[in-house]
């Protein structure tokens, strides 16, 4: 049978939302895969492989990728004939997937009129396959990644799931309110597929779908104060995360900053002016993000720069140059922004005043010391962050390089110690464009 529309594999950029599939459509994992006409629509019919484990019975939308945006389907599962007492028919749709991992969110329409109140609570699920399945979550975090919601067996649902950076939420039968709430999706924000996703013994059916991507936001990259273009794996990472480059070489303004998720403006060497300064501050208190990276004073000077003046009004500041200690290296702790503790690069640079620290250099022993990085958070939704060094900004750092070693023949050439620079910025630049 002949989709209505064929899907070219496009790039997030210009990915136009999906429509219905076929089984032509749809590659097959422990799942077999079949058109079909069910309860007056036209429909896939998936029904999980007899032997499958939990997470494995799935088919892939040929074609999408998907980080952030919208996806709805109408769907109808039930258990299949010939399932055991645990069947649930268990039905959703997982995203992001790739490298064997996936997010996915789920309905068990057996349970949404059980005659047993803790079955209806567990009518919803989120997990991450494959380190967080139901078990996992339920046990270390009970009622959190689960909720009721009125389903039947078989019957058509209208199922739609909102994601943005570590946020989920799913709304059921075209009701304005969320019936499940994720603020905290496991895997890190990246494009991925996305499939339409059934549990063991399971026979499901799905029409309907239509995938969004949300539009690649903007990242303004100032060029116009000395900064260097920007290093190359921030394109990759700009594709993972759903943002595009914008180098601008012309001065700062609110014409310039308009549509901005983000102005980044890293290792400035030259003056901004004061209309610059004040685009700047008016940007941010209109709710738009801001990341700074500033370097030792010979390298860019704070009177030059002024940049002090643009980080004053959030109550932050950068002190003057702060004793060397060379290849000190830092460490960013897991918190608000990174997931786990981070070790990245760090020679020399300055102290960040006020803020939320969340990165710190190390002191000649290893411990943390002062304050290299921190962030601000507005009640308008904006946030900033202000880096002390610029090291990790261009994805220095070696895994096998050691700590307070500098090459006496060549500085220039040294092995820096601090391997996570990648994941650390990567990490920074989700946090500033989820808002």
């Amino acid at each position: 049978m002949r989709s209505a529309l064929l899907l070219p594999a496009l790039s997030l950029w210009s990915l136009p939302p999906a429509c219905a599939q076929t089984a032509q459509q749809l590659d097959a994992h422990n799942v077999a895969v079949s058109d079909a006409r069910y309860q007056g629509k036209q429909a896939v019919r998936l029904l999980s492989a007899p032997d499958a484990a939990n997470g494995s019975s799935y088919a892939i939308v040929k074609g999408v990728t998907f980080a952030d945006g919208i996806i709805e389907v109408d769907l109808a599962g039930k258990p299949a004939a010939n399932a055991g007492p645990a069947a649930r028919g268990f039905t959703g749709i997982a995203f992001r997937l790739g490298q064997g991992k996936y997010e996915y969110i789920y309905l068990r329409p057996t349970n949404g009129r059980a005659d047993d109140q803790v079955r209806r609570n567990h009518s919803t699920q989120y997990s991450s396959h494959p380190d967080f399945d139901y078990a996992r979550l339920r046990q270390e975090s009970p009622e959190k990644y689960e909720s009721y919601v009125d389903l039947e067996p078989g019957a058509w649902t209208h199922y739609k799931i909102e994601v943005e950076g570590a946020k989920a939420r799913l709304f059921v039968h075209g009701a304005d309110e969320p019936c499940l709430i994720v603020n905290d999706l496991k895997l890190e924000t990246r494009q991925g597929g996305v499939a339409l996703w059934v549990g063991p013994g399971t026979e499901a059916y799905f029409a309907n779908l239509k995938i969004t991507p949300k539009s690649a936001a903007r990242v303004y990259f100032d060029q116009a104060h000395g900064e260097a273009p920007p290093p190359a794996p921030m394109v990759e990472i700009g594709q993972r995360l759903g943002f595009t480059l914008d180098p601008v070489c012309g001065p700062v303004t609110p014409e310039s900053l308009a549509g901005s998720r983000l102005v980044y403006f890293r290792a400035p060497n030259r003056t901004f002016a004061e209309s610059e300064k004040t685009a700047i501050v008016t940007y941010v208190n209109g709710g738009g993000s801001l990341l700074l990276v500033l370097d030792e004073e010979k390298r860019q000077s704070l009177a030059k720069t002024g940049v002090n003046d643009i980080l004053a009004p959030f109550g932050m500041k950068l002190s003057g140059d702060t004793p060397r200690i060379a290849n000190t290296g830092a460490i960013a702790k897991a918190g608000e922004i990174n997931r786990a503790d981070r070790e990245v690069p760090y020679d020399g640079g300055r102290e960040i005043l006020g803020g939320t620290p969340f990165a710190f250099q190390l002191d000649r022993k290893g411990n943390p010391a002062q304050p290299y990085a921190a962030y601000q958070k507005l009640a308008n939704g904006a946030r900033i962050v202000v880096m002390a060094e610029g090291m990790a900004s261009l994805f220095l750092g070696s895994p096998d390089a050691v700590r307070l070693y500098e090459d006496p023949a060549n500085p220039d050439r040294t092995r820096w110690w601090g391997k996570d620079s990648r994941v650390f910025m990567e990490e920074v630049l989700a946090w500033l464009m989820a808002r």
